[in-house]
Order: structure tokens, then sequence, then C-alpha cells
């Protein structure tokens, strides 16, 4: 067996990173839009940004098998995205909009998949674990941190399509590189994603949303408010892109 230590430099085995765009097949997402503080959302955005009068946070359970993306390989993530005002996107070739959504917290299984995520997207990726459990028509799709379920969702499903959708929407994420030093930024920016989808949508129901992250976490500060308000719900299995994202503003510019 050949020590690659002592091979040449240029001759050494390079850790393949993916490039942009990337595809991801037939991935059964499962979004779950529900009502949260007001003042949580707005402290979660970046300058530029102000939450949708909706008062609404998008967030995302899915699991993806290697044989379902371009070049990821499988991966399992959790994401949460806060609804924007002013940057809608464009839903059924025209006939409805969808509100842009930030990026505030993003969770992925794969360090491949976080890497591409900090360079092309912007957003902090940061390690977690999604899980499913599906029986008798009842969904439990949960995150875990560190060996701790923080957020647990349960749905009650259905196996049969009741629609297909296709559109874009607009994710947004603010990218910055600190200096080695740990002073101020040398890269602060708003990233837009405009990322196209087509979507088969089954039927689901949201029964309970549980938060159980560690005291003085700040994703615990998008909680869903009590009552449970869950205006929207998309299970479907979808096909999208992992966008290159573009700047559409730069913070450190006179």
């Amino acid at each position: 067996m050949t020590d690659i230590s002592s091979l040449p430099a240029r001759t050494k085995p390079k850790l393949w990173e993916p490039p942009t765009p990337q595809l991801i097949r037939g991935a059964k997402i499962f979004i779950v839009g529900y009502k949260a503080d007001p003042v949580a959302l707005a402290d979660h955005l970046p300058p530029g940004l102000k939450p949708h009068p909706n008062g609404l946070v998008q967030m995302n359970l899915y699991q993806v098998g290697p044989d379902q993306t371009s070049g990821f390989g499988p991966f399992t993530l959790t994401y949460i995205t806060i609804e924007v005002d002013g940057y809608d996107s464009d839903l059924a070739e025209g006939a409805g909009t969808i509100p842009g959504r930030y990026f505030a917290y993003y969770w992925n299984s794969s360090s491949r998949v976080r890497n591409y995520v900090r360079d092309n997207v912007g957003a902090k990726a940061q390690h977690g674990d999604t899980r499913k459990e599906q029986k008798d028509g009842t969904l439990i799709s949960t995150l875990t941190l560190d060996g701790r379920d923080v957020i647990s969702v349960t749905a009650t499903v259905g196996d049969k399509v009741v629609a297909t959708l296709g559109g874009h929407l607009n994710y947004y994420a603010h990218r910055e590189v600190l200096r080695p030093d740990g002073g101020a930024p040398v890269v602060s920016e708003l990233i837009e994603l405009p990322l196209p989808f087509v979507a088969d949508v089954y039927e689901s129901t949201i029964h309970d949303i549980t938060f159980n992250f560690p005291e003085g976490h700040p994703a615990a500060r998008l909680r869903p408010l009590t009552p449970l308000e869950t205006p929207s719900v998309l299970r479907a299995d979808t096909t999208f892109t992992y966008s290159m994202g573009r700047t559409i503003k730069n913070y450190l510019a006179p």
C-alpha cells in the first residue's frame, strides 16, 4: 500500500467538492409554516430585511438518499427560515406569489453539503441529524443536535398526490467572513438564491411542534407561538436546485 504522505503534492488525492449548481431529485420535503414571535423574527434578520407581515417561520425537515443528488451524496437537513417582506417570487406560472425566506438556522448531517452551503449559499451551516418515523398515517420528524432531540414535528399524512406545483423560491443569507485574528469581518454581504422547484404534494395536517433546545440557545426564540398556528404546510416529492448565490447588498461598501 502506498503511503500518500510521501507522494508529491500534486498527486495527493484531493477531497472532491461539488460544483455549483447542484440538483436534488424527488426529496420528500416537509415544510411547516408557523406563527412566531415578531420581535424574535426581526432580531434574527440582517440590515435591509424585515419580517413579512404574516409573521411566519418556514421550517423544513427532510432526508435524501445517494441516488437523489447530483453530487452531494446522502444527507439529512433541517432549516429554519423567516419570511421577509418585499422579496416575493412566482408560483404556478405567475398565478401566485411566495414570500422570500431568510436562512436563520441550517443543520445538515453532511460535511460536504455544509461546506458547499457556507461557501456558495452563505448560510451558517451547522451539524445536525434529522430522522423521520412514519406509521399508520402519523409522521414524526425530529432534529437531533449533540444527541439531544431539539425539534419534533408530529403530523397526519396521506399517501396520495393531491396537487403538483411549480415555481421559484427566493432564499436569502447573510454571508460573513471574519478576520483570522477575530477582528472585524472582511466579507459581509446579503446573498440571494433563486431556487426553481417542481413538487408533487401530499395531504398533511400538523398536530404538534415541540422545541427543546438547551437553555439560552438562540434558536429557541423562533419557537411557535401558543396556541399553535400553522397556516401553511407542504409535504411533497420535490425536485429543485441548490442555486448559485448572488450578492445583492455589500454591507462593507462605503
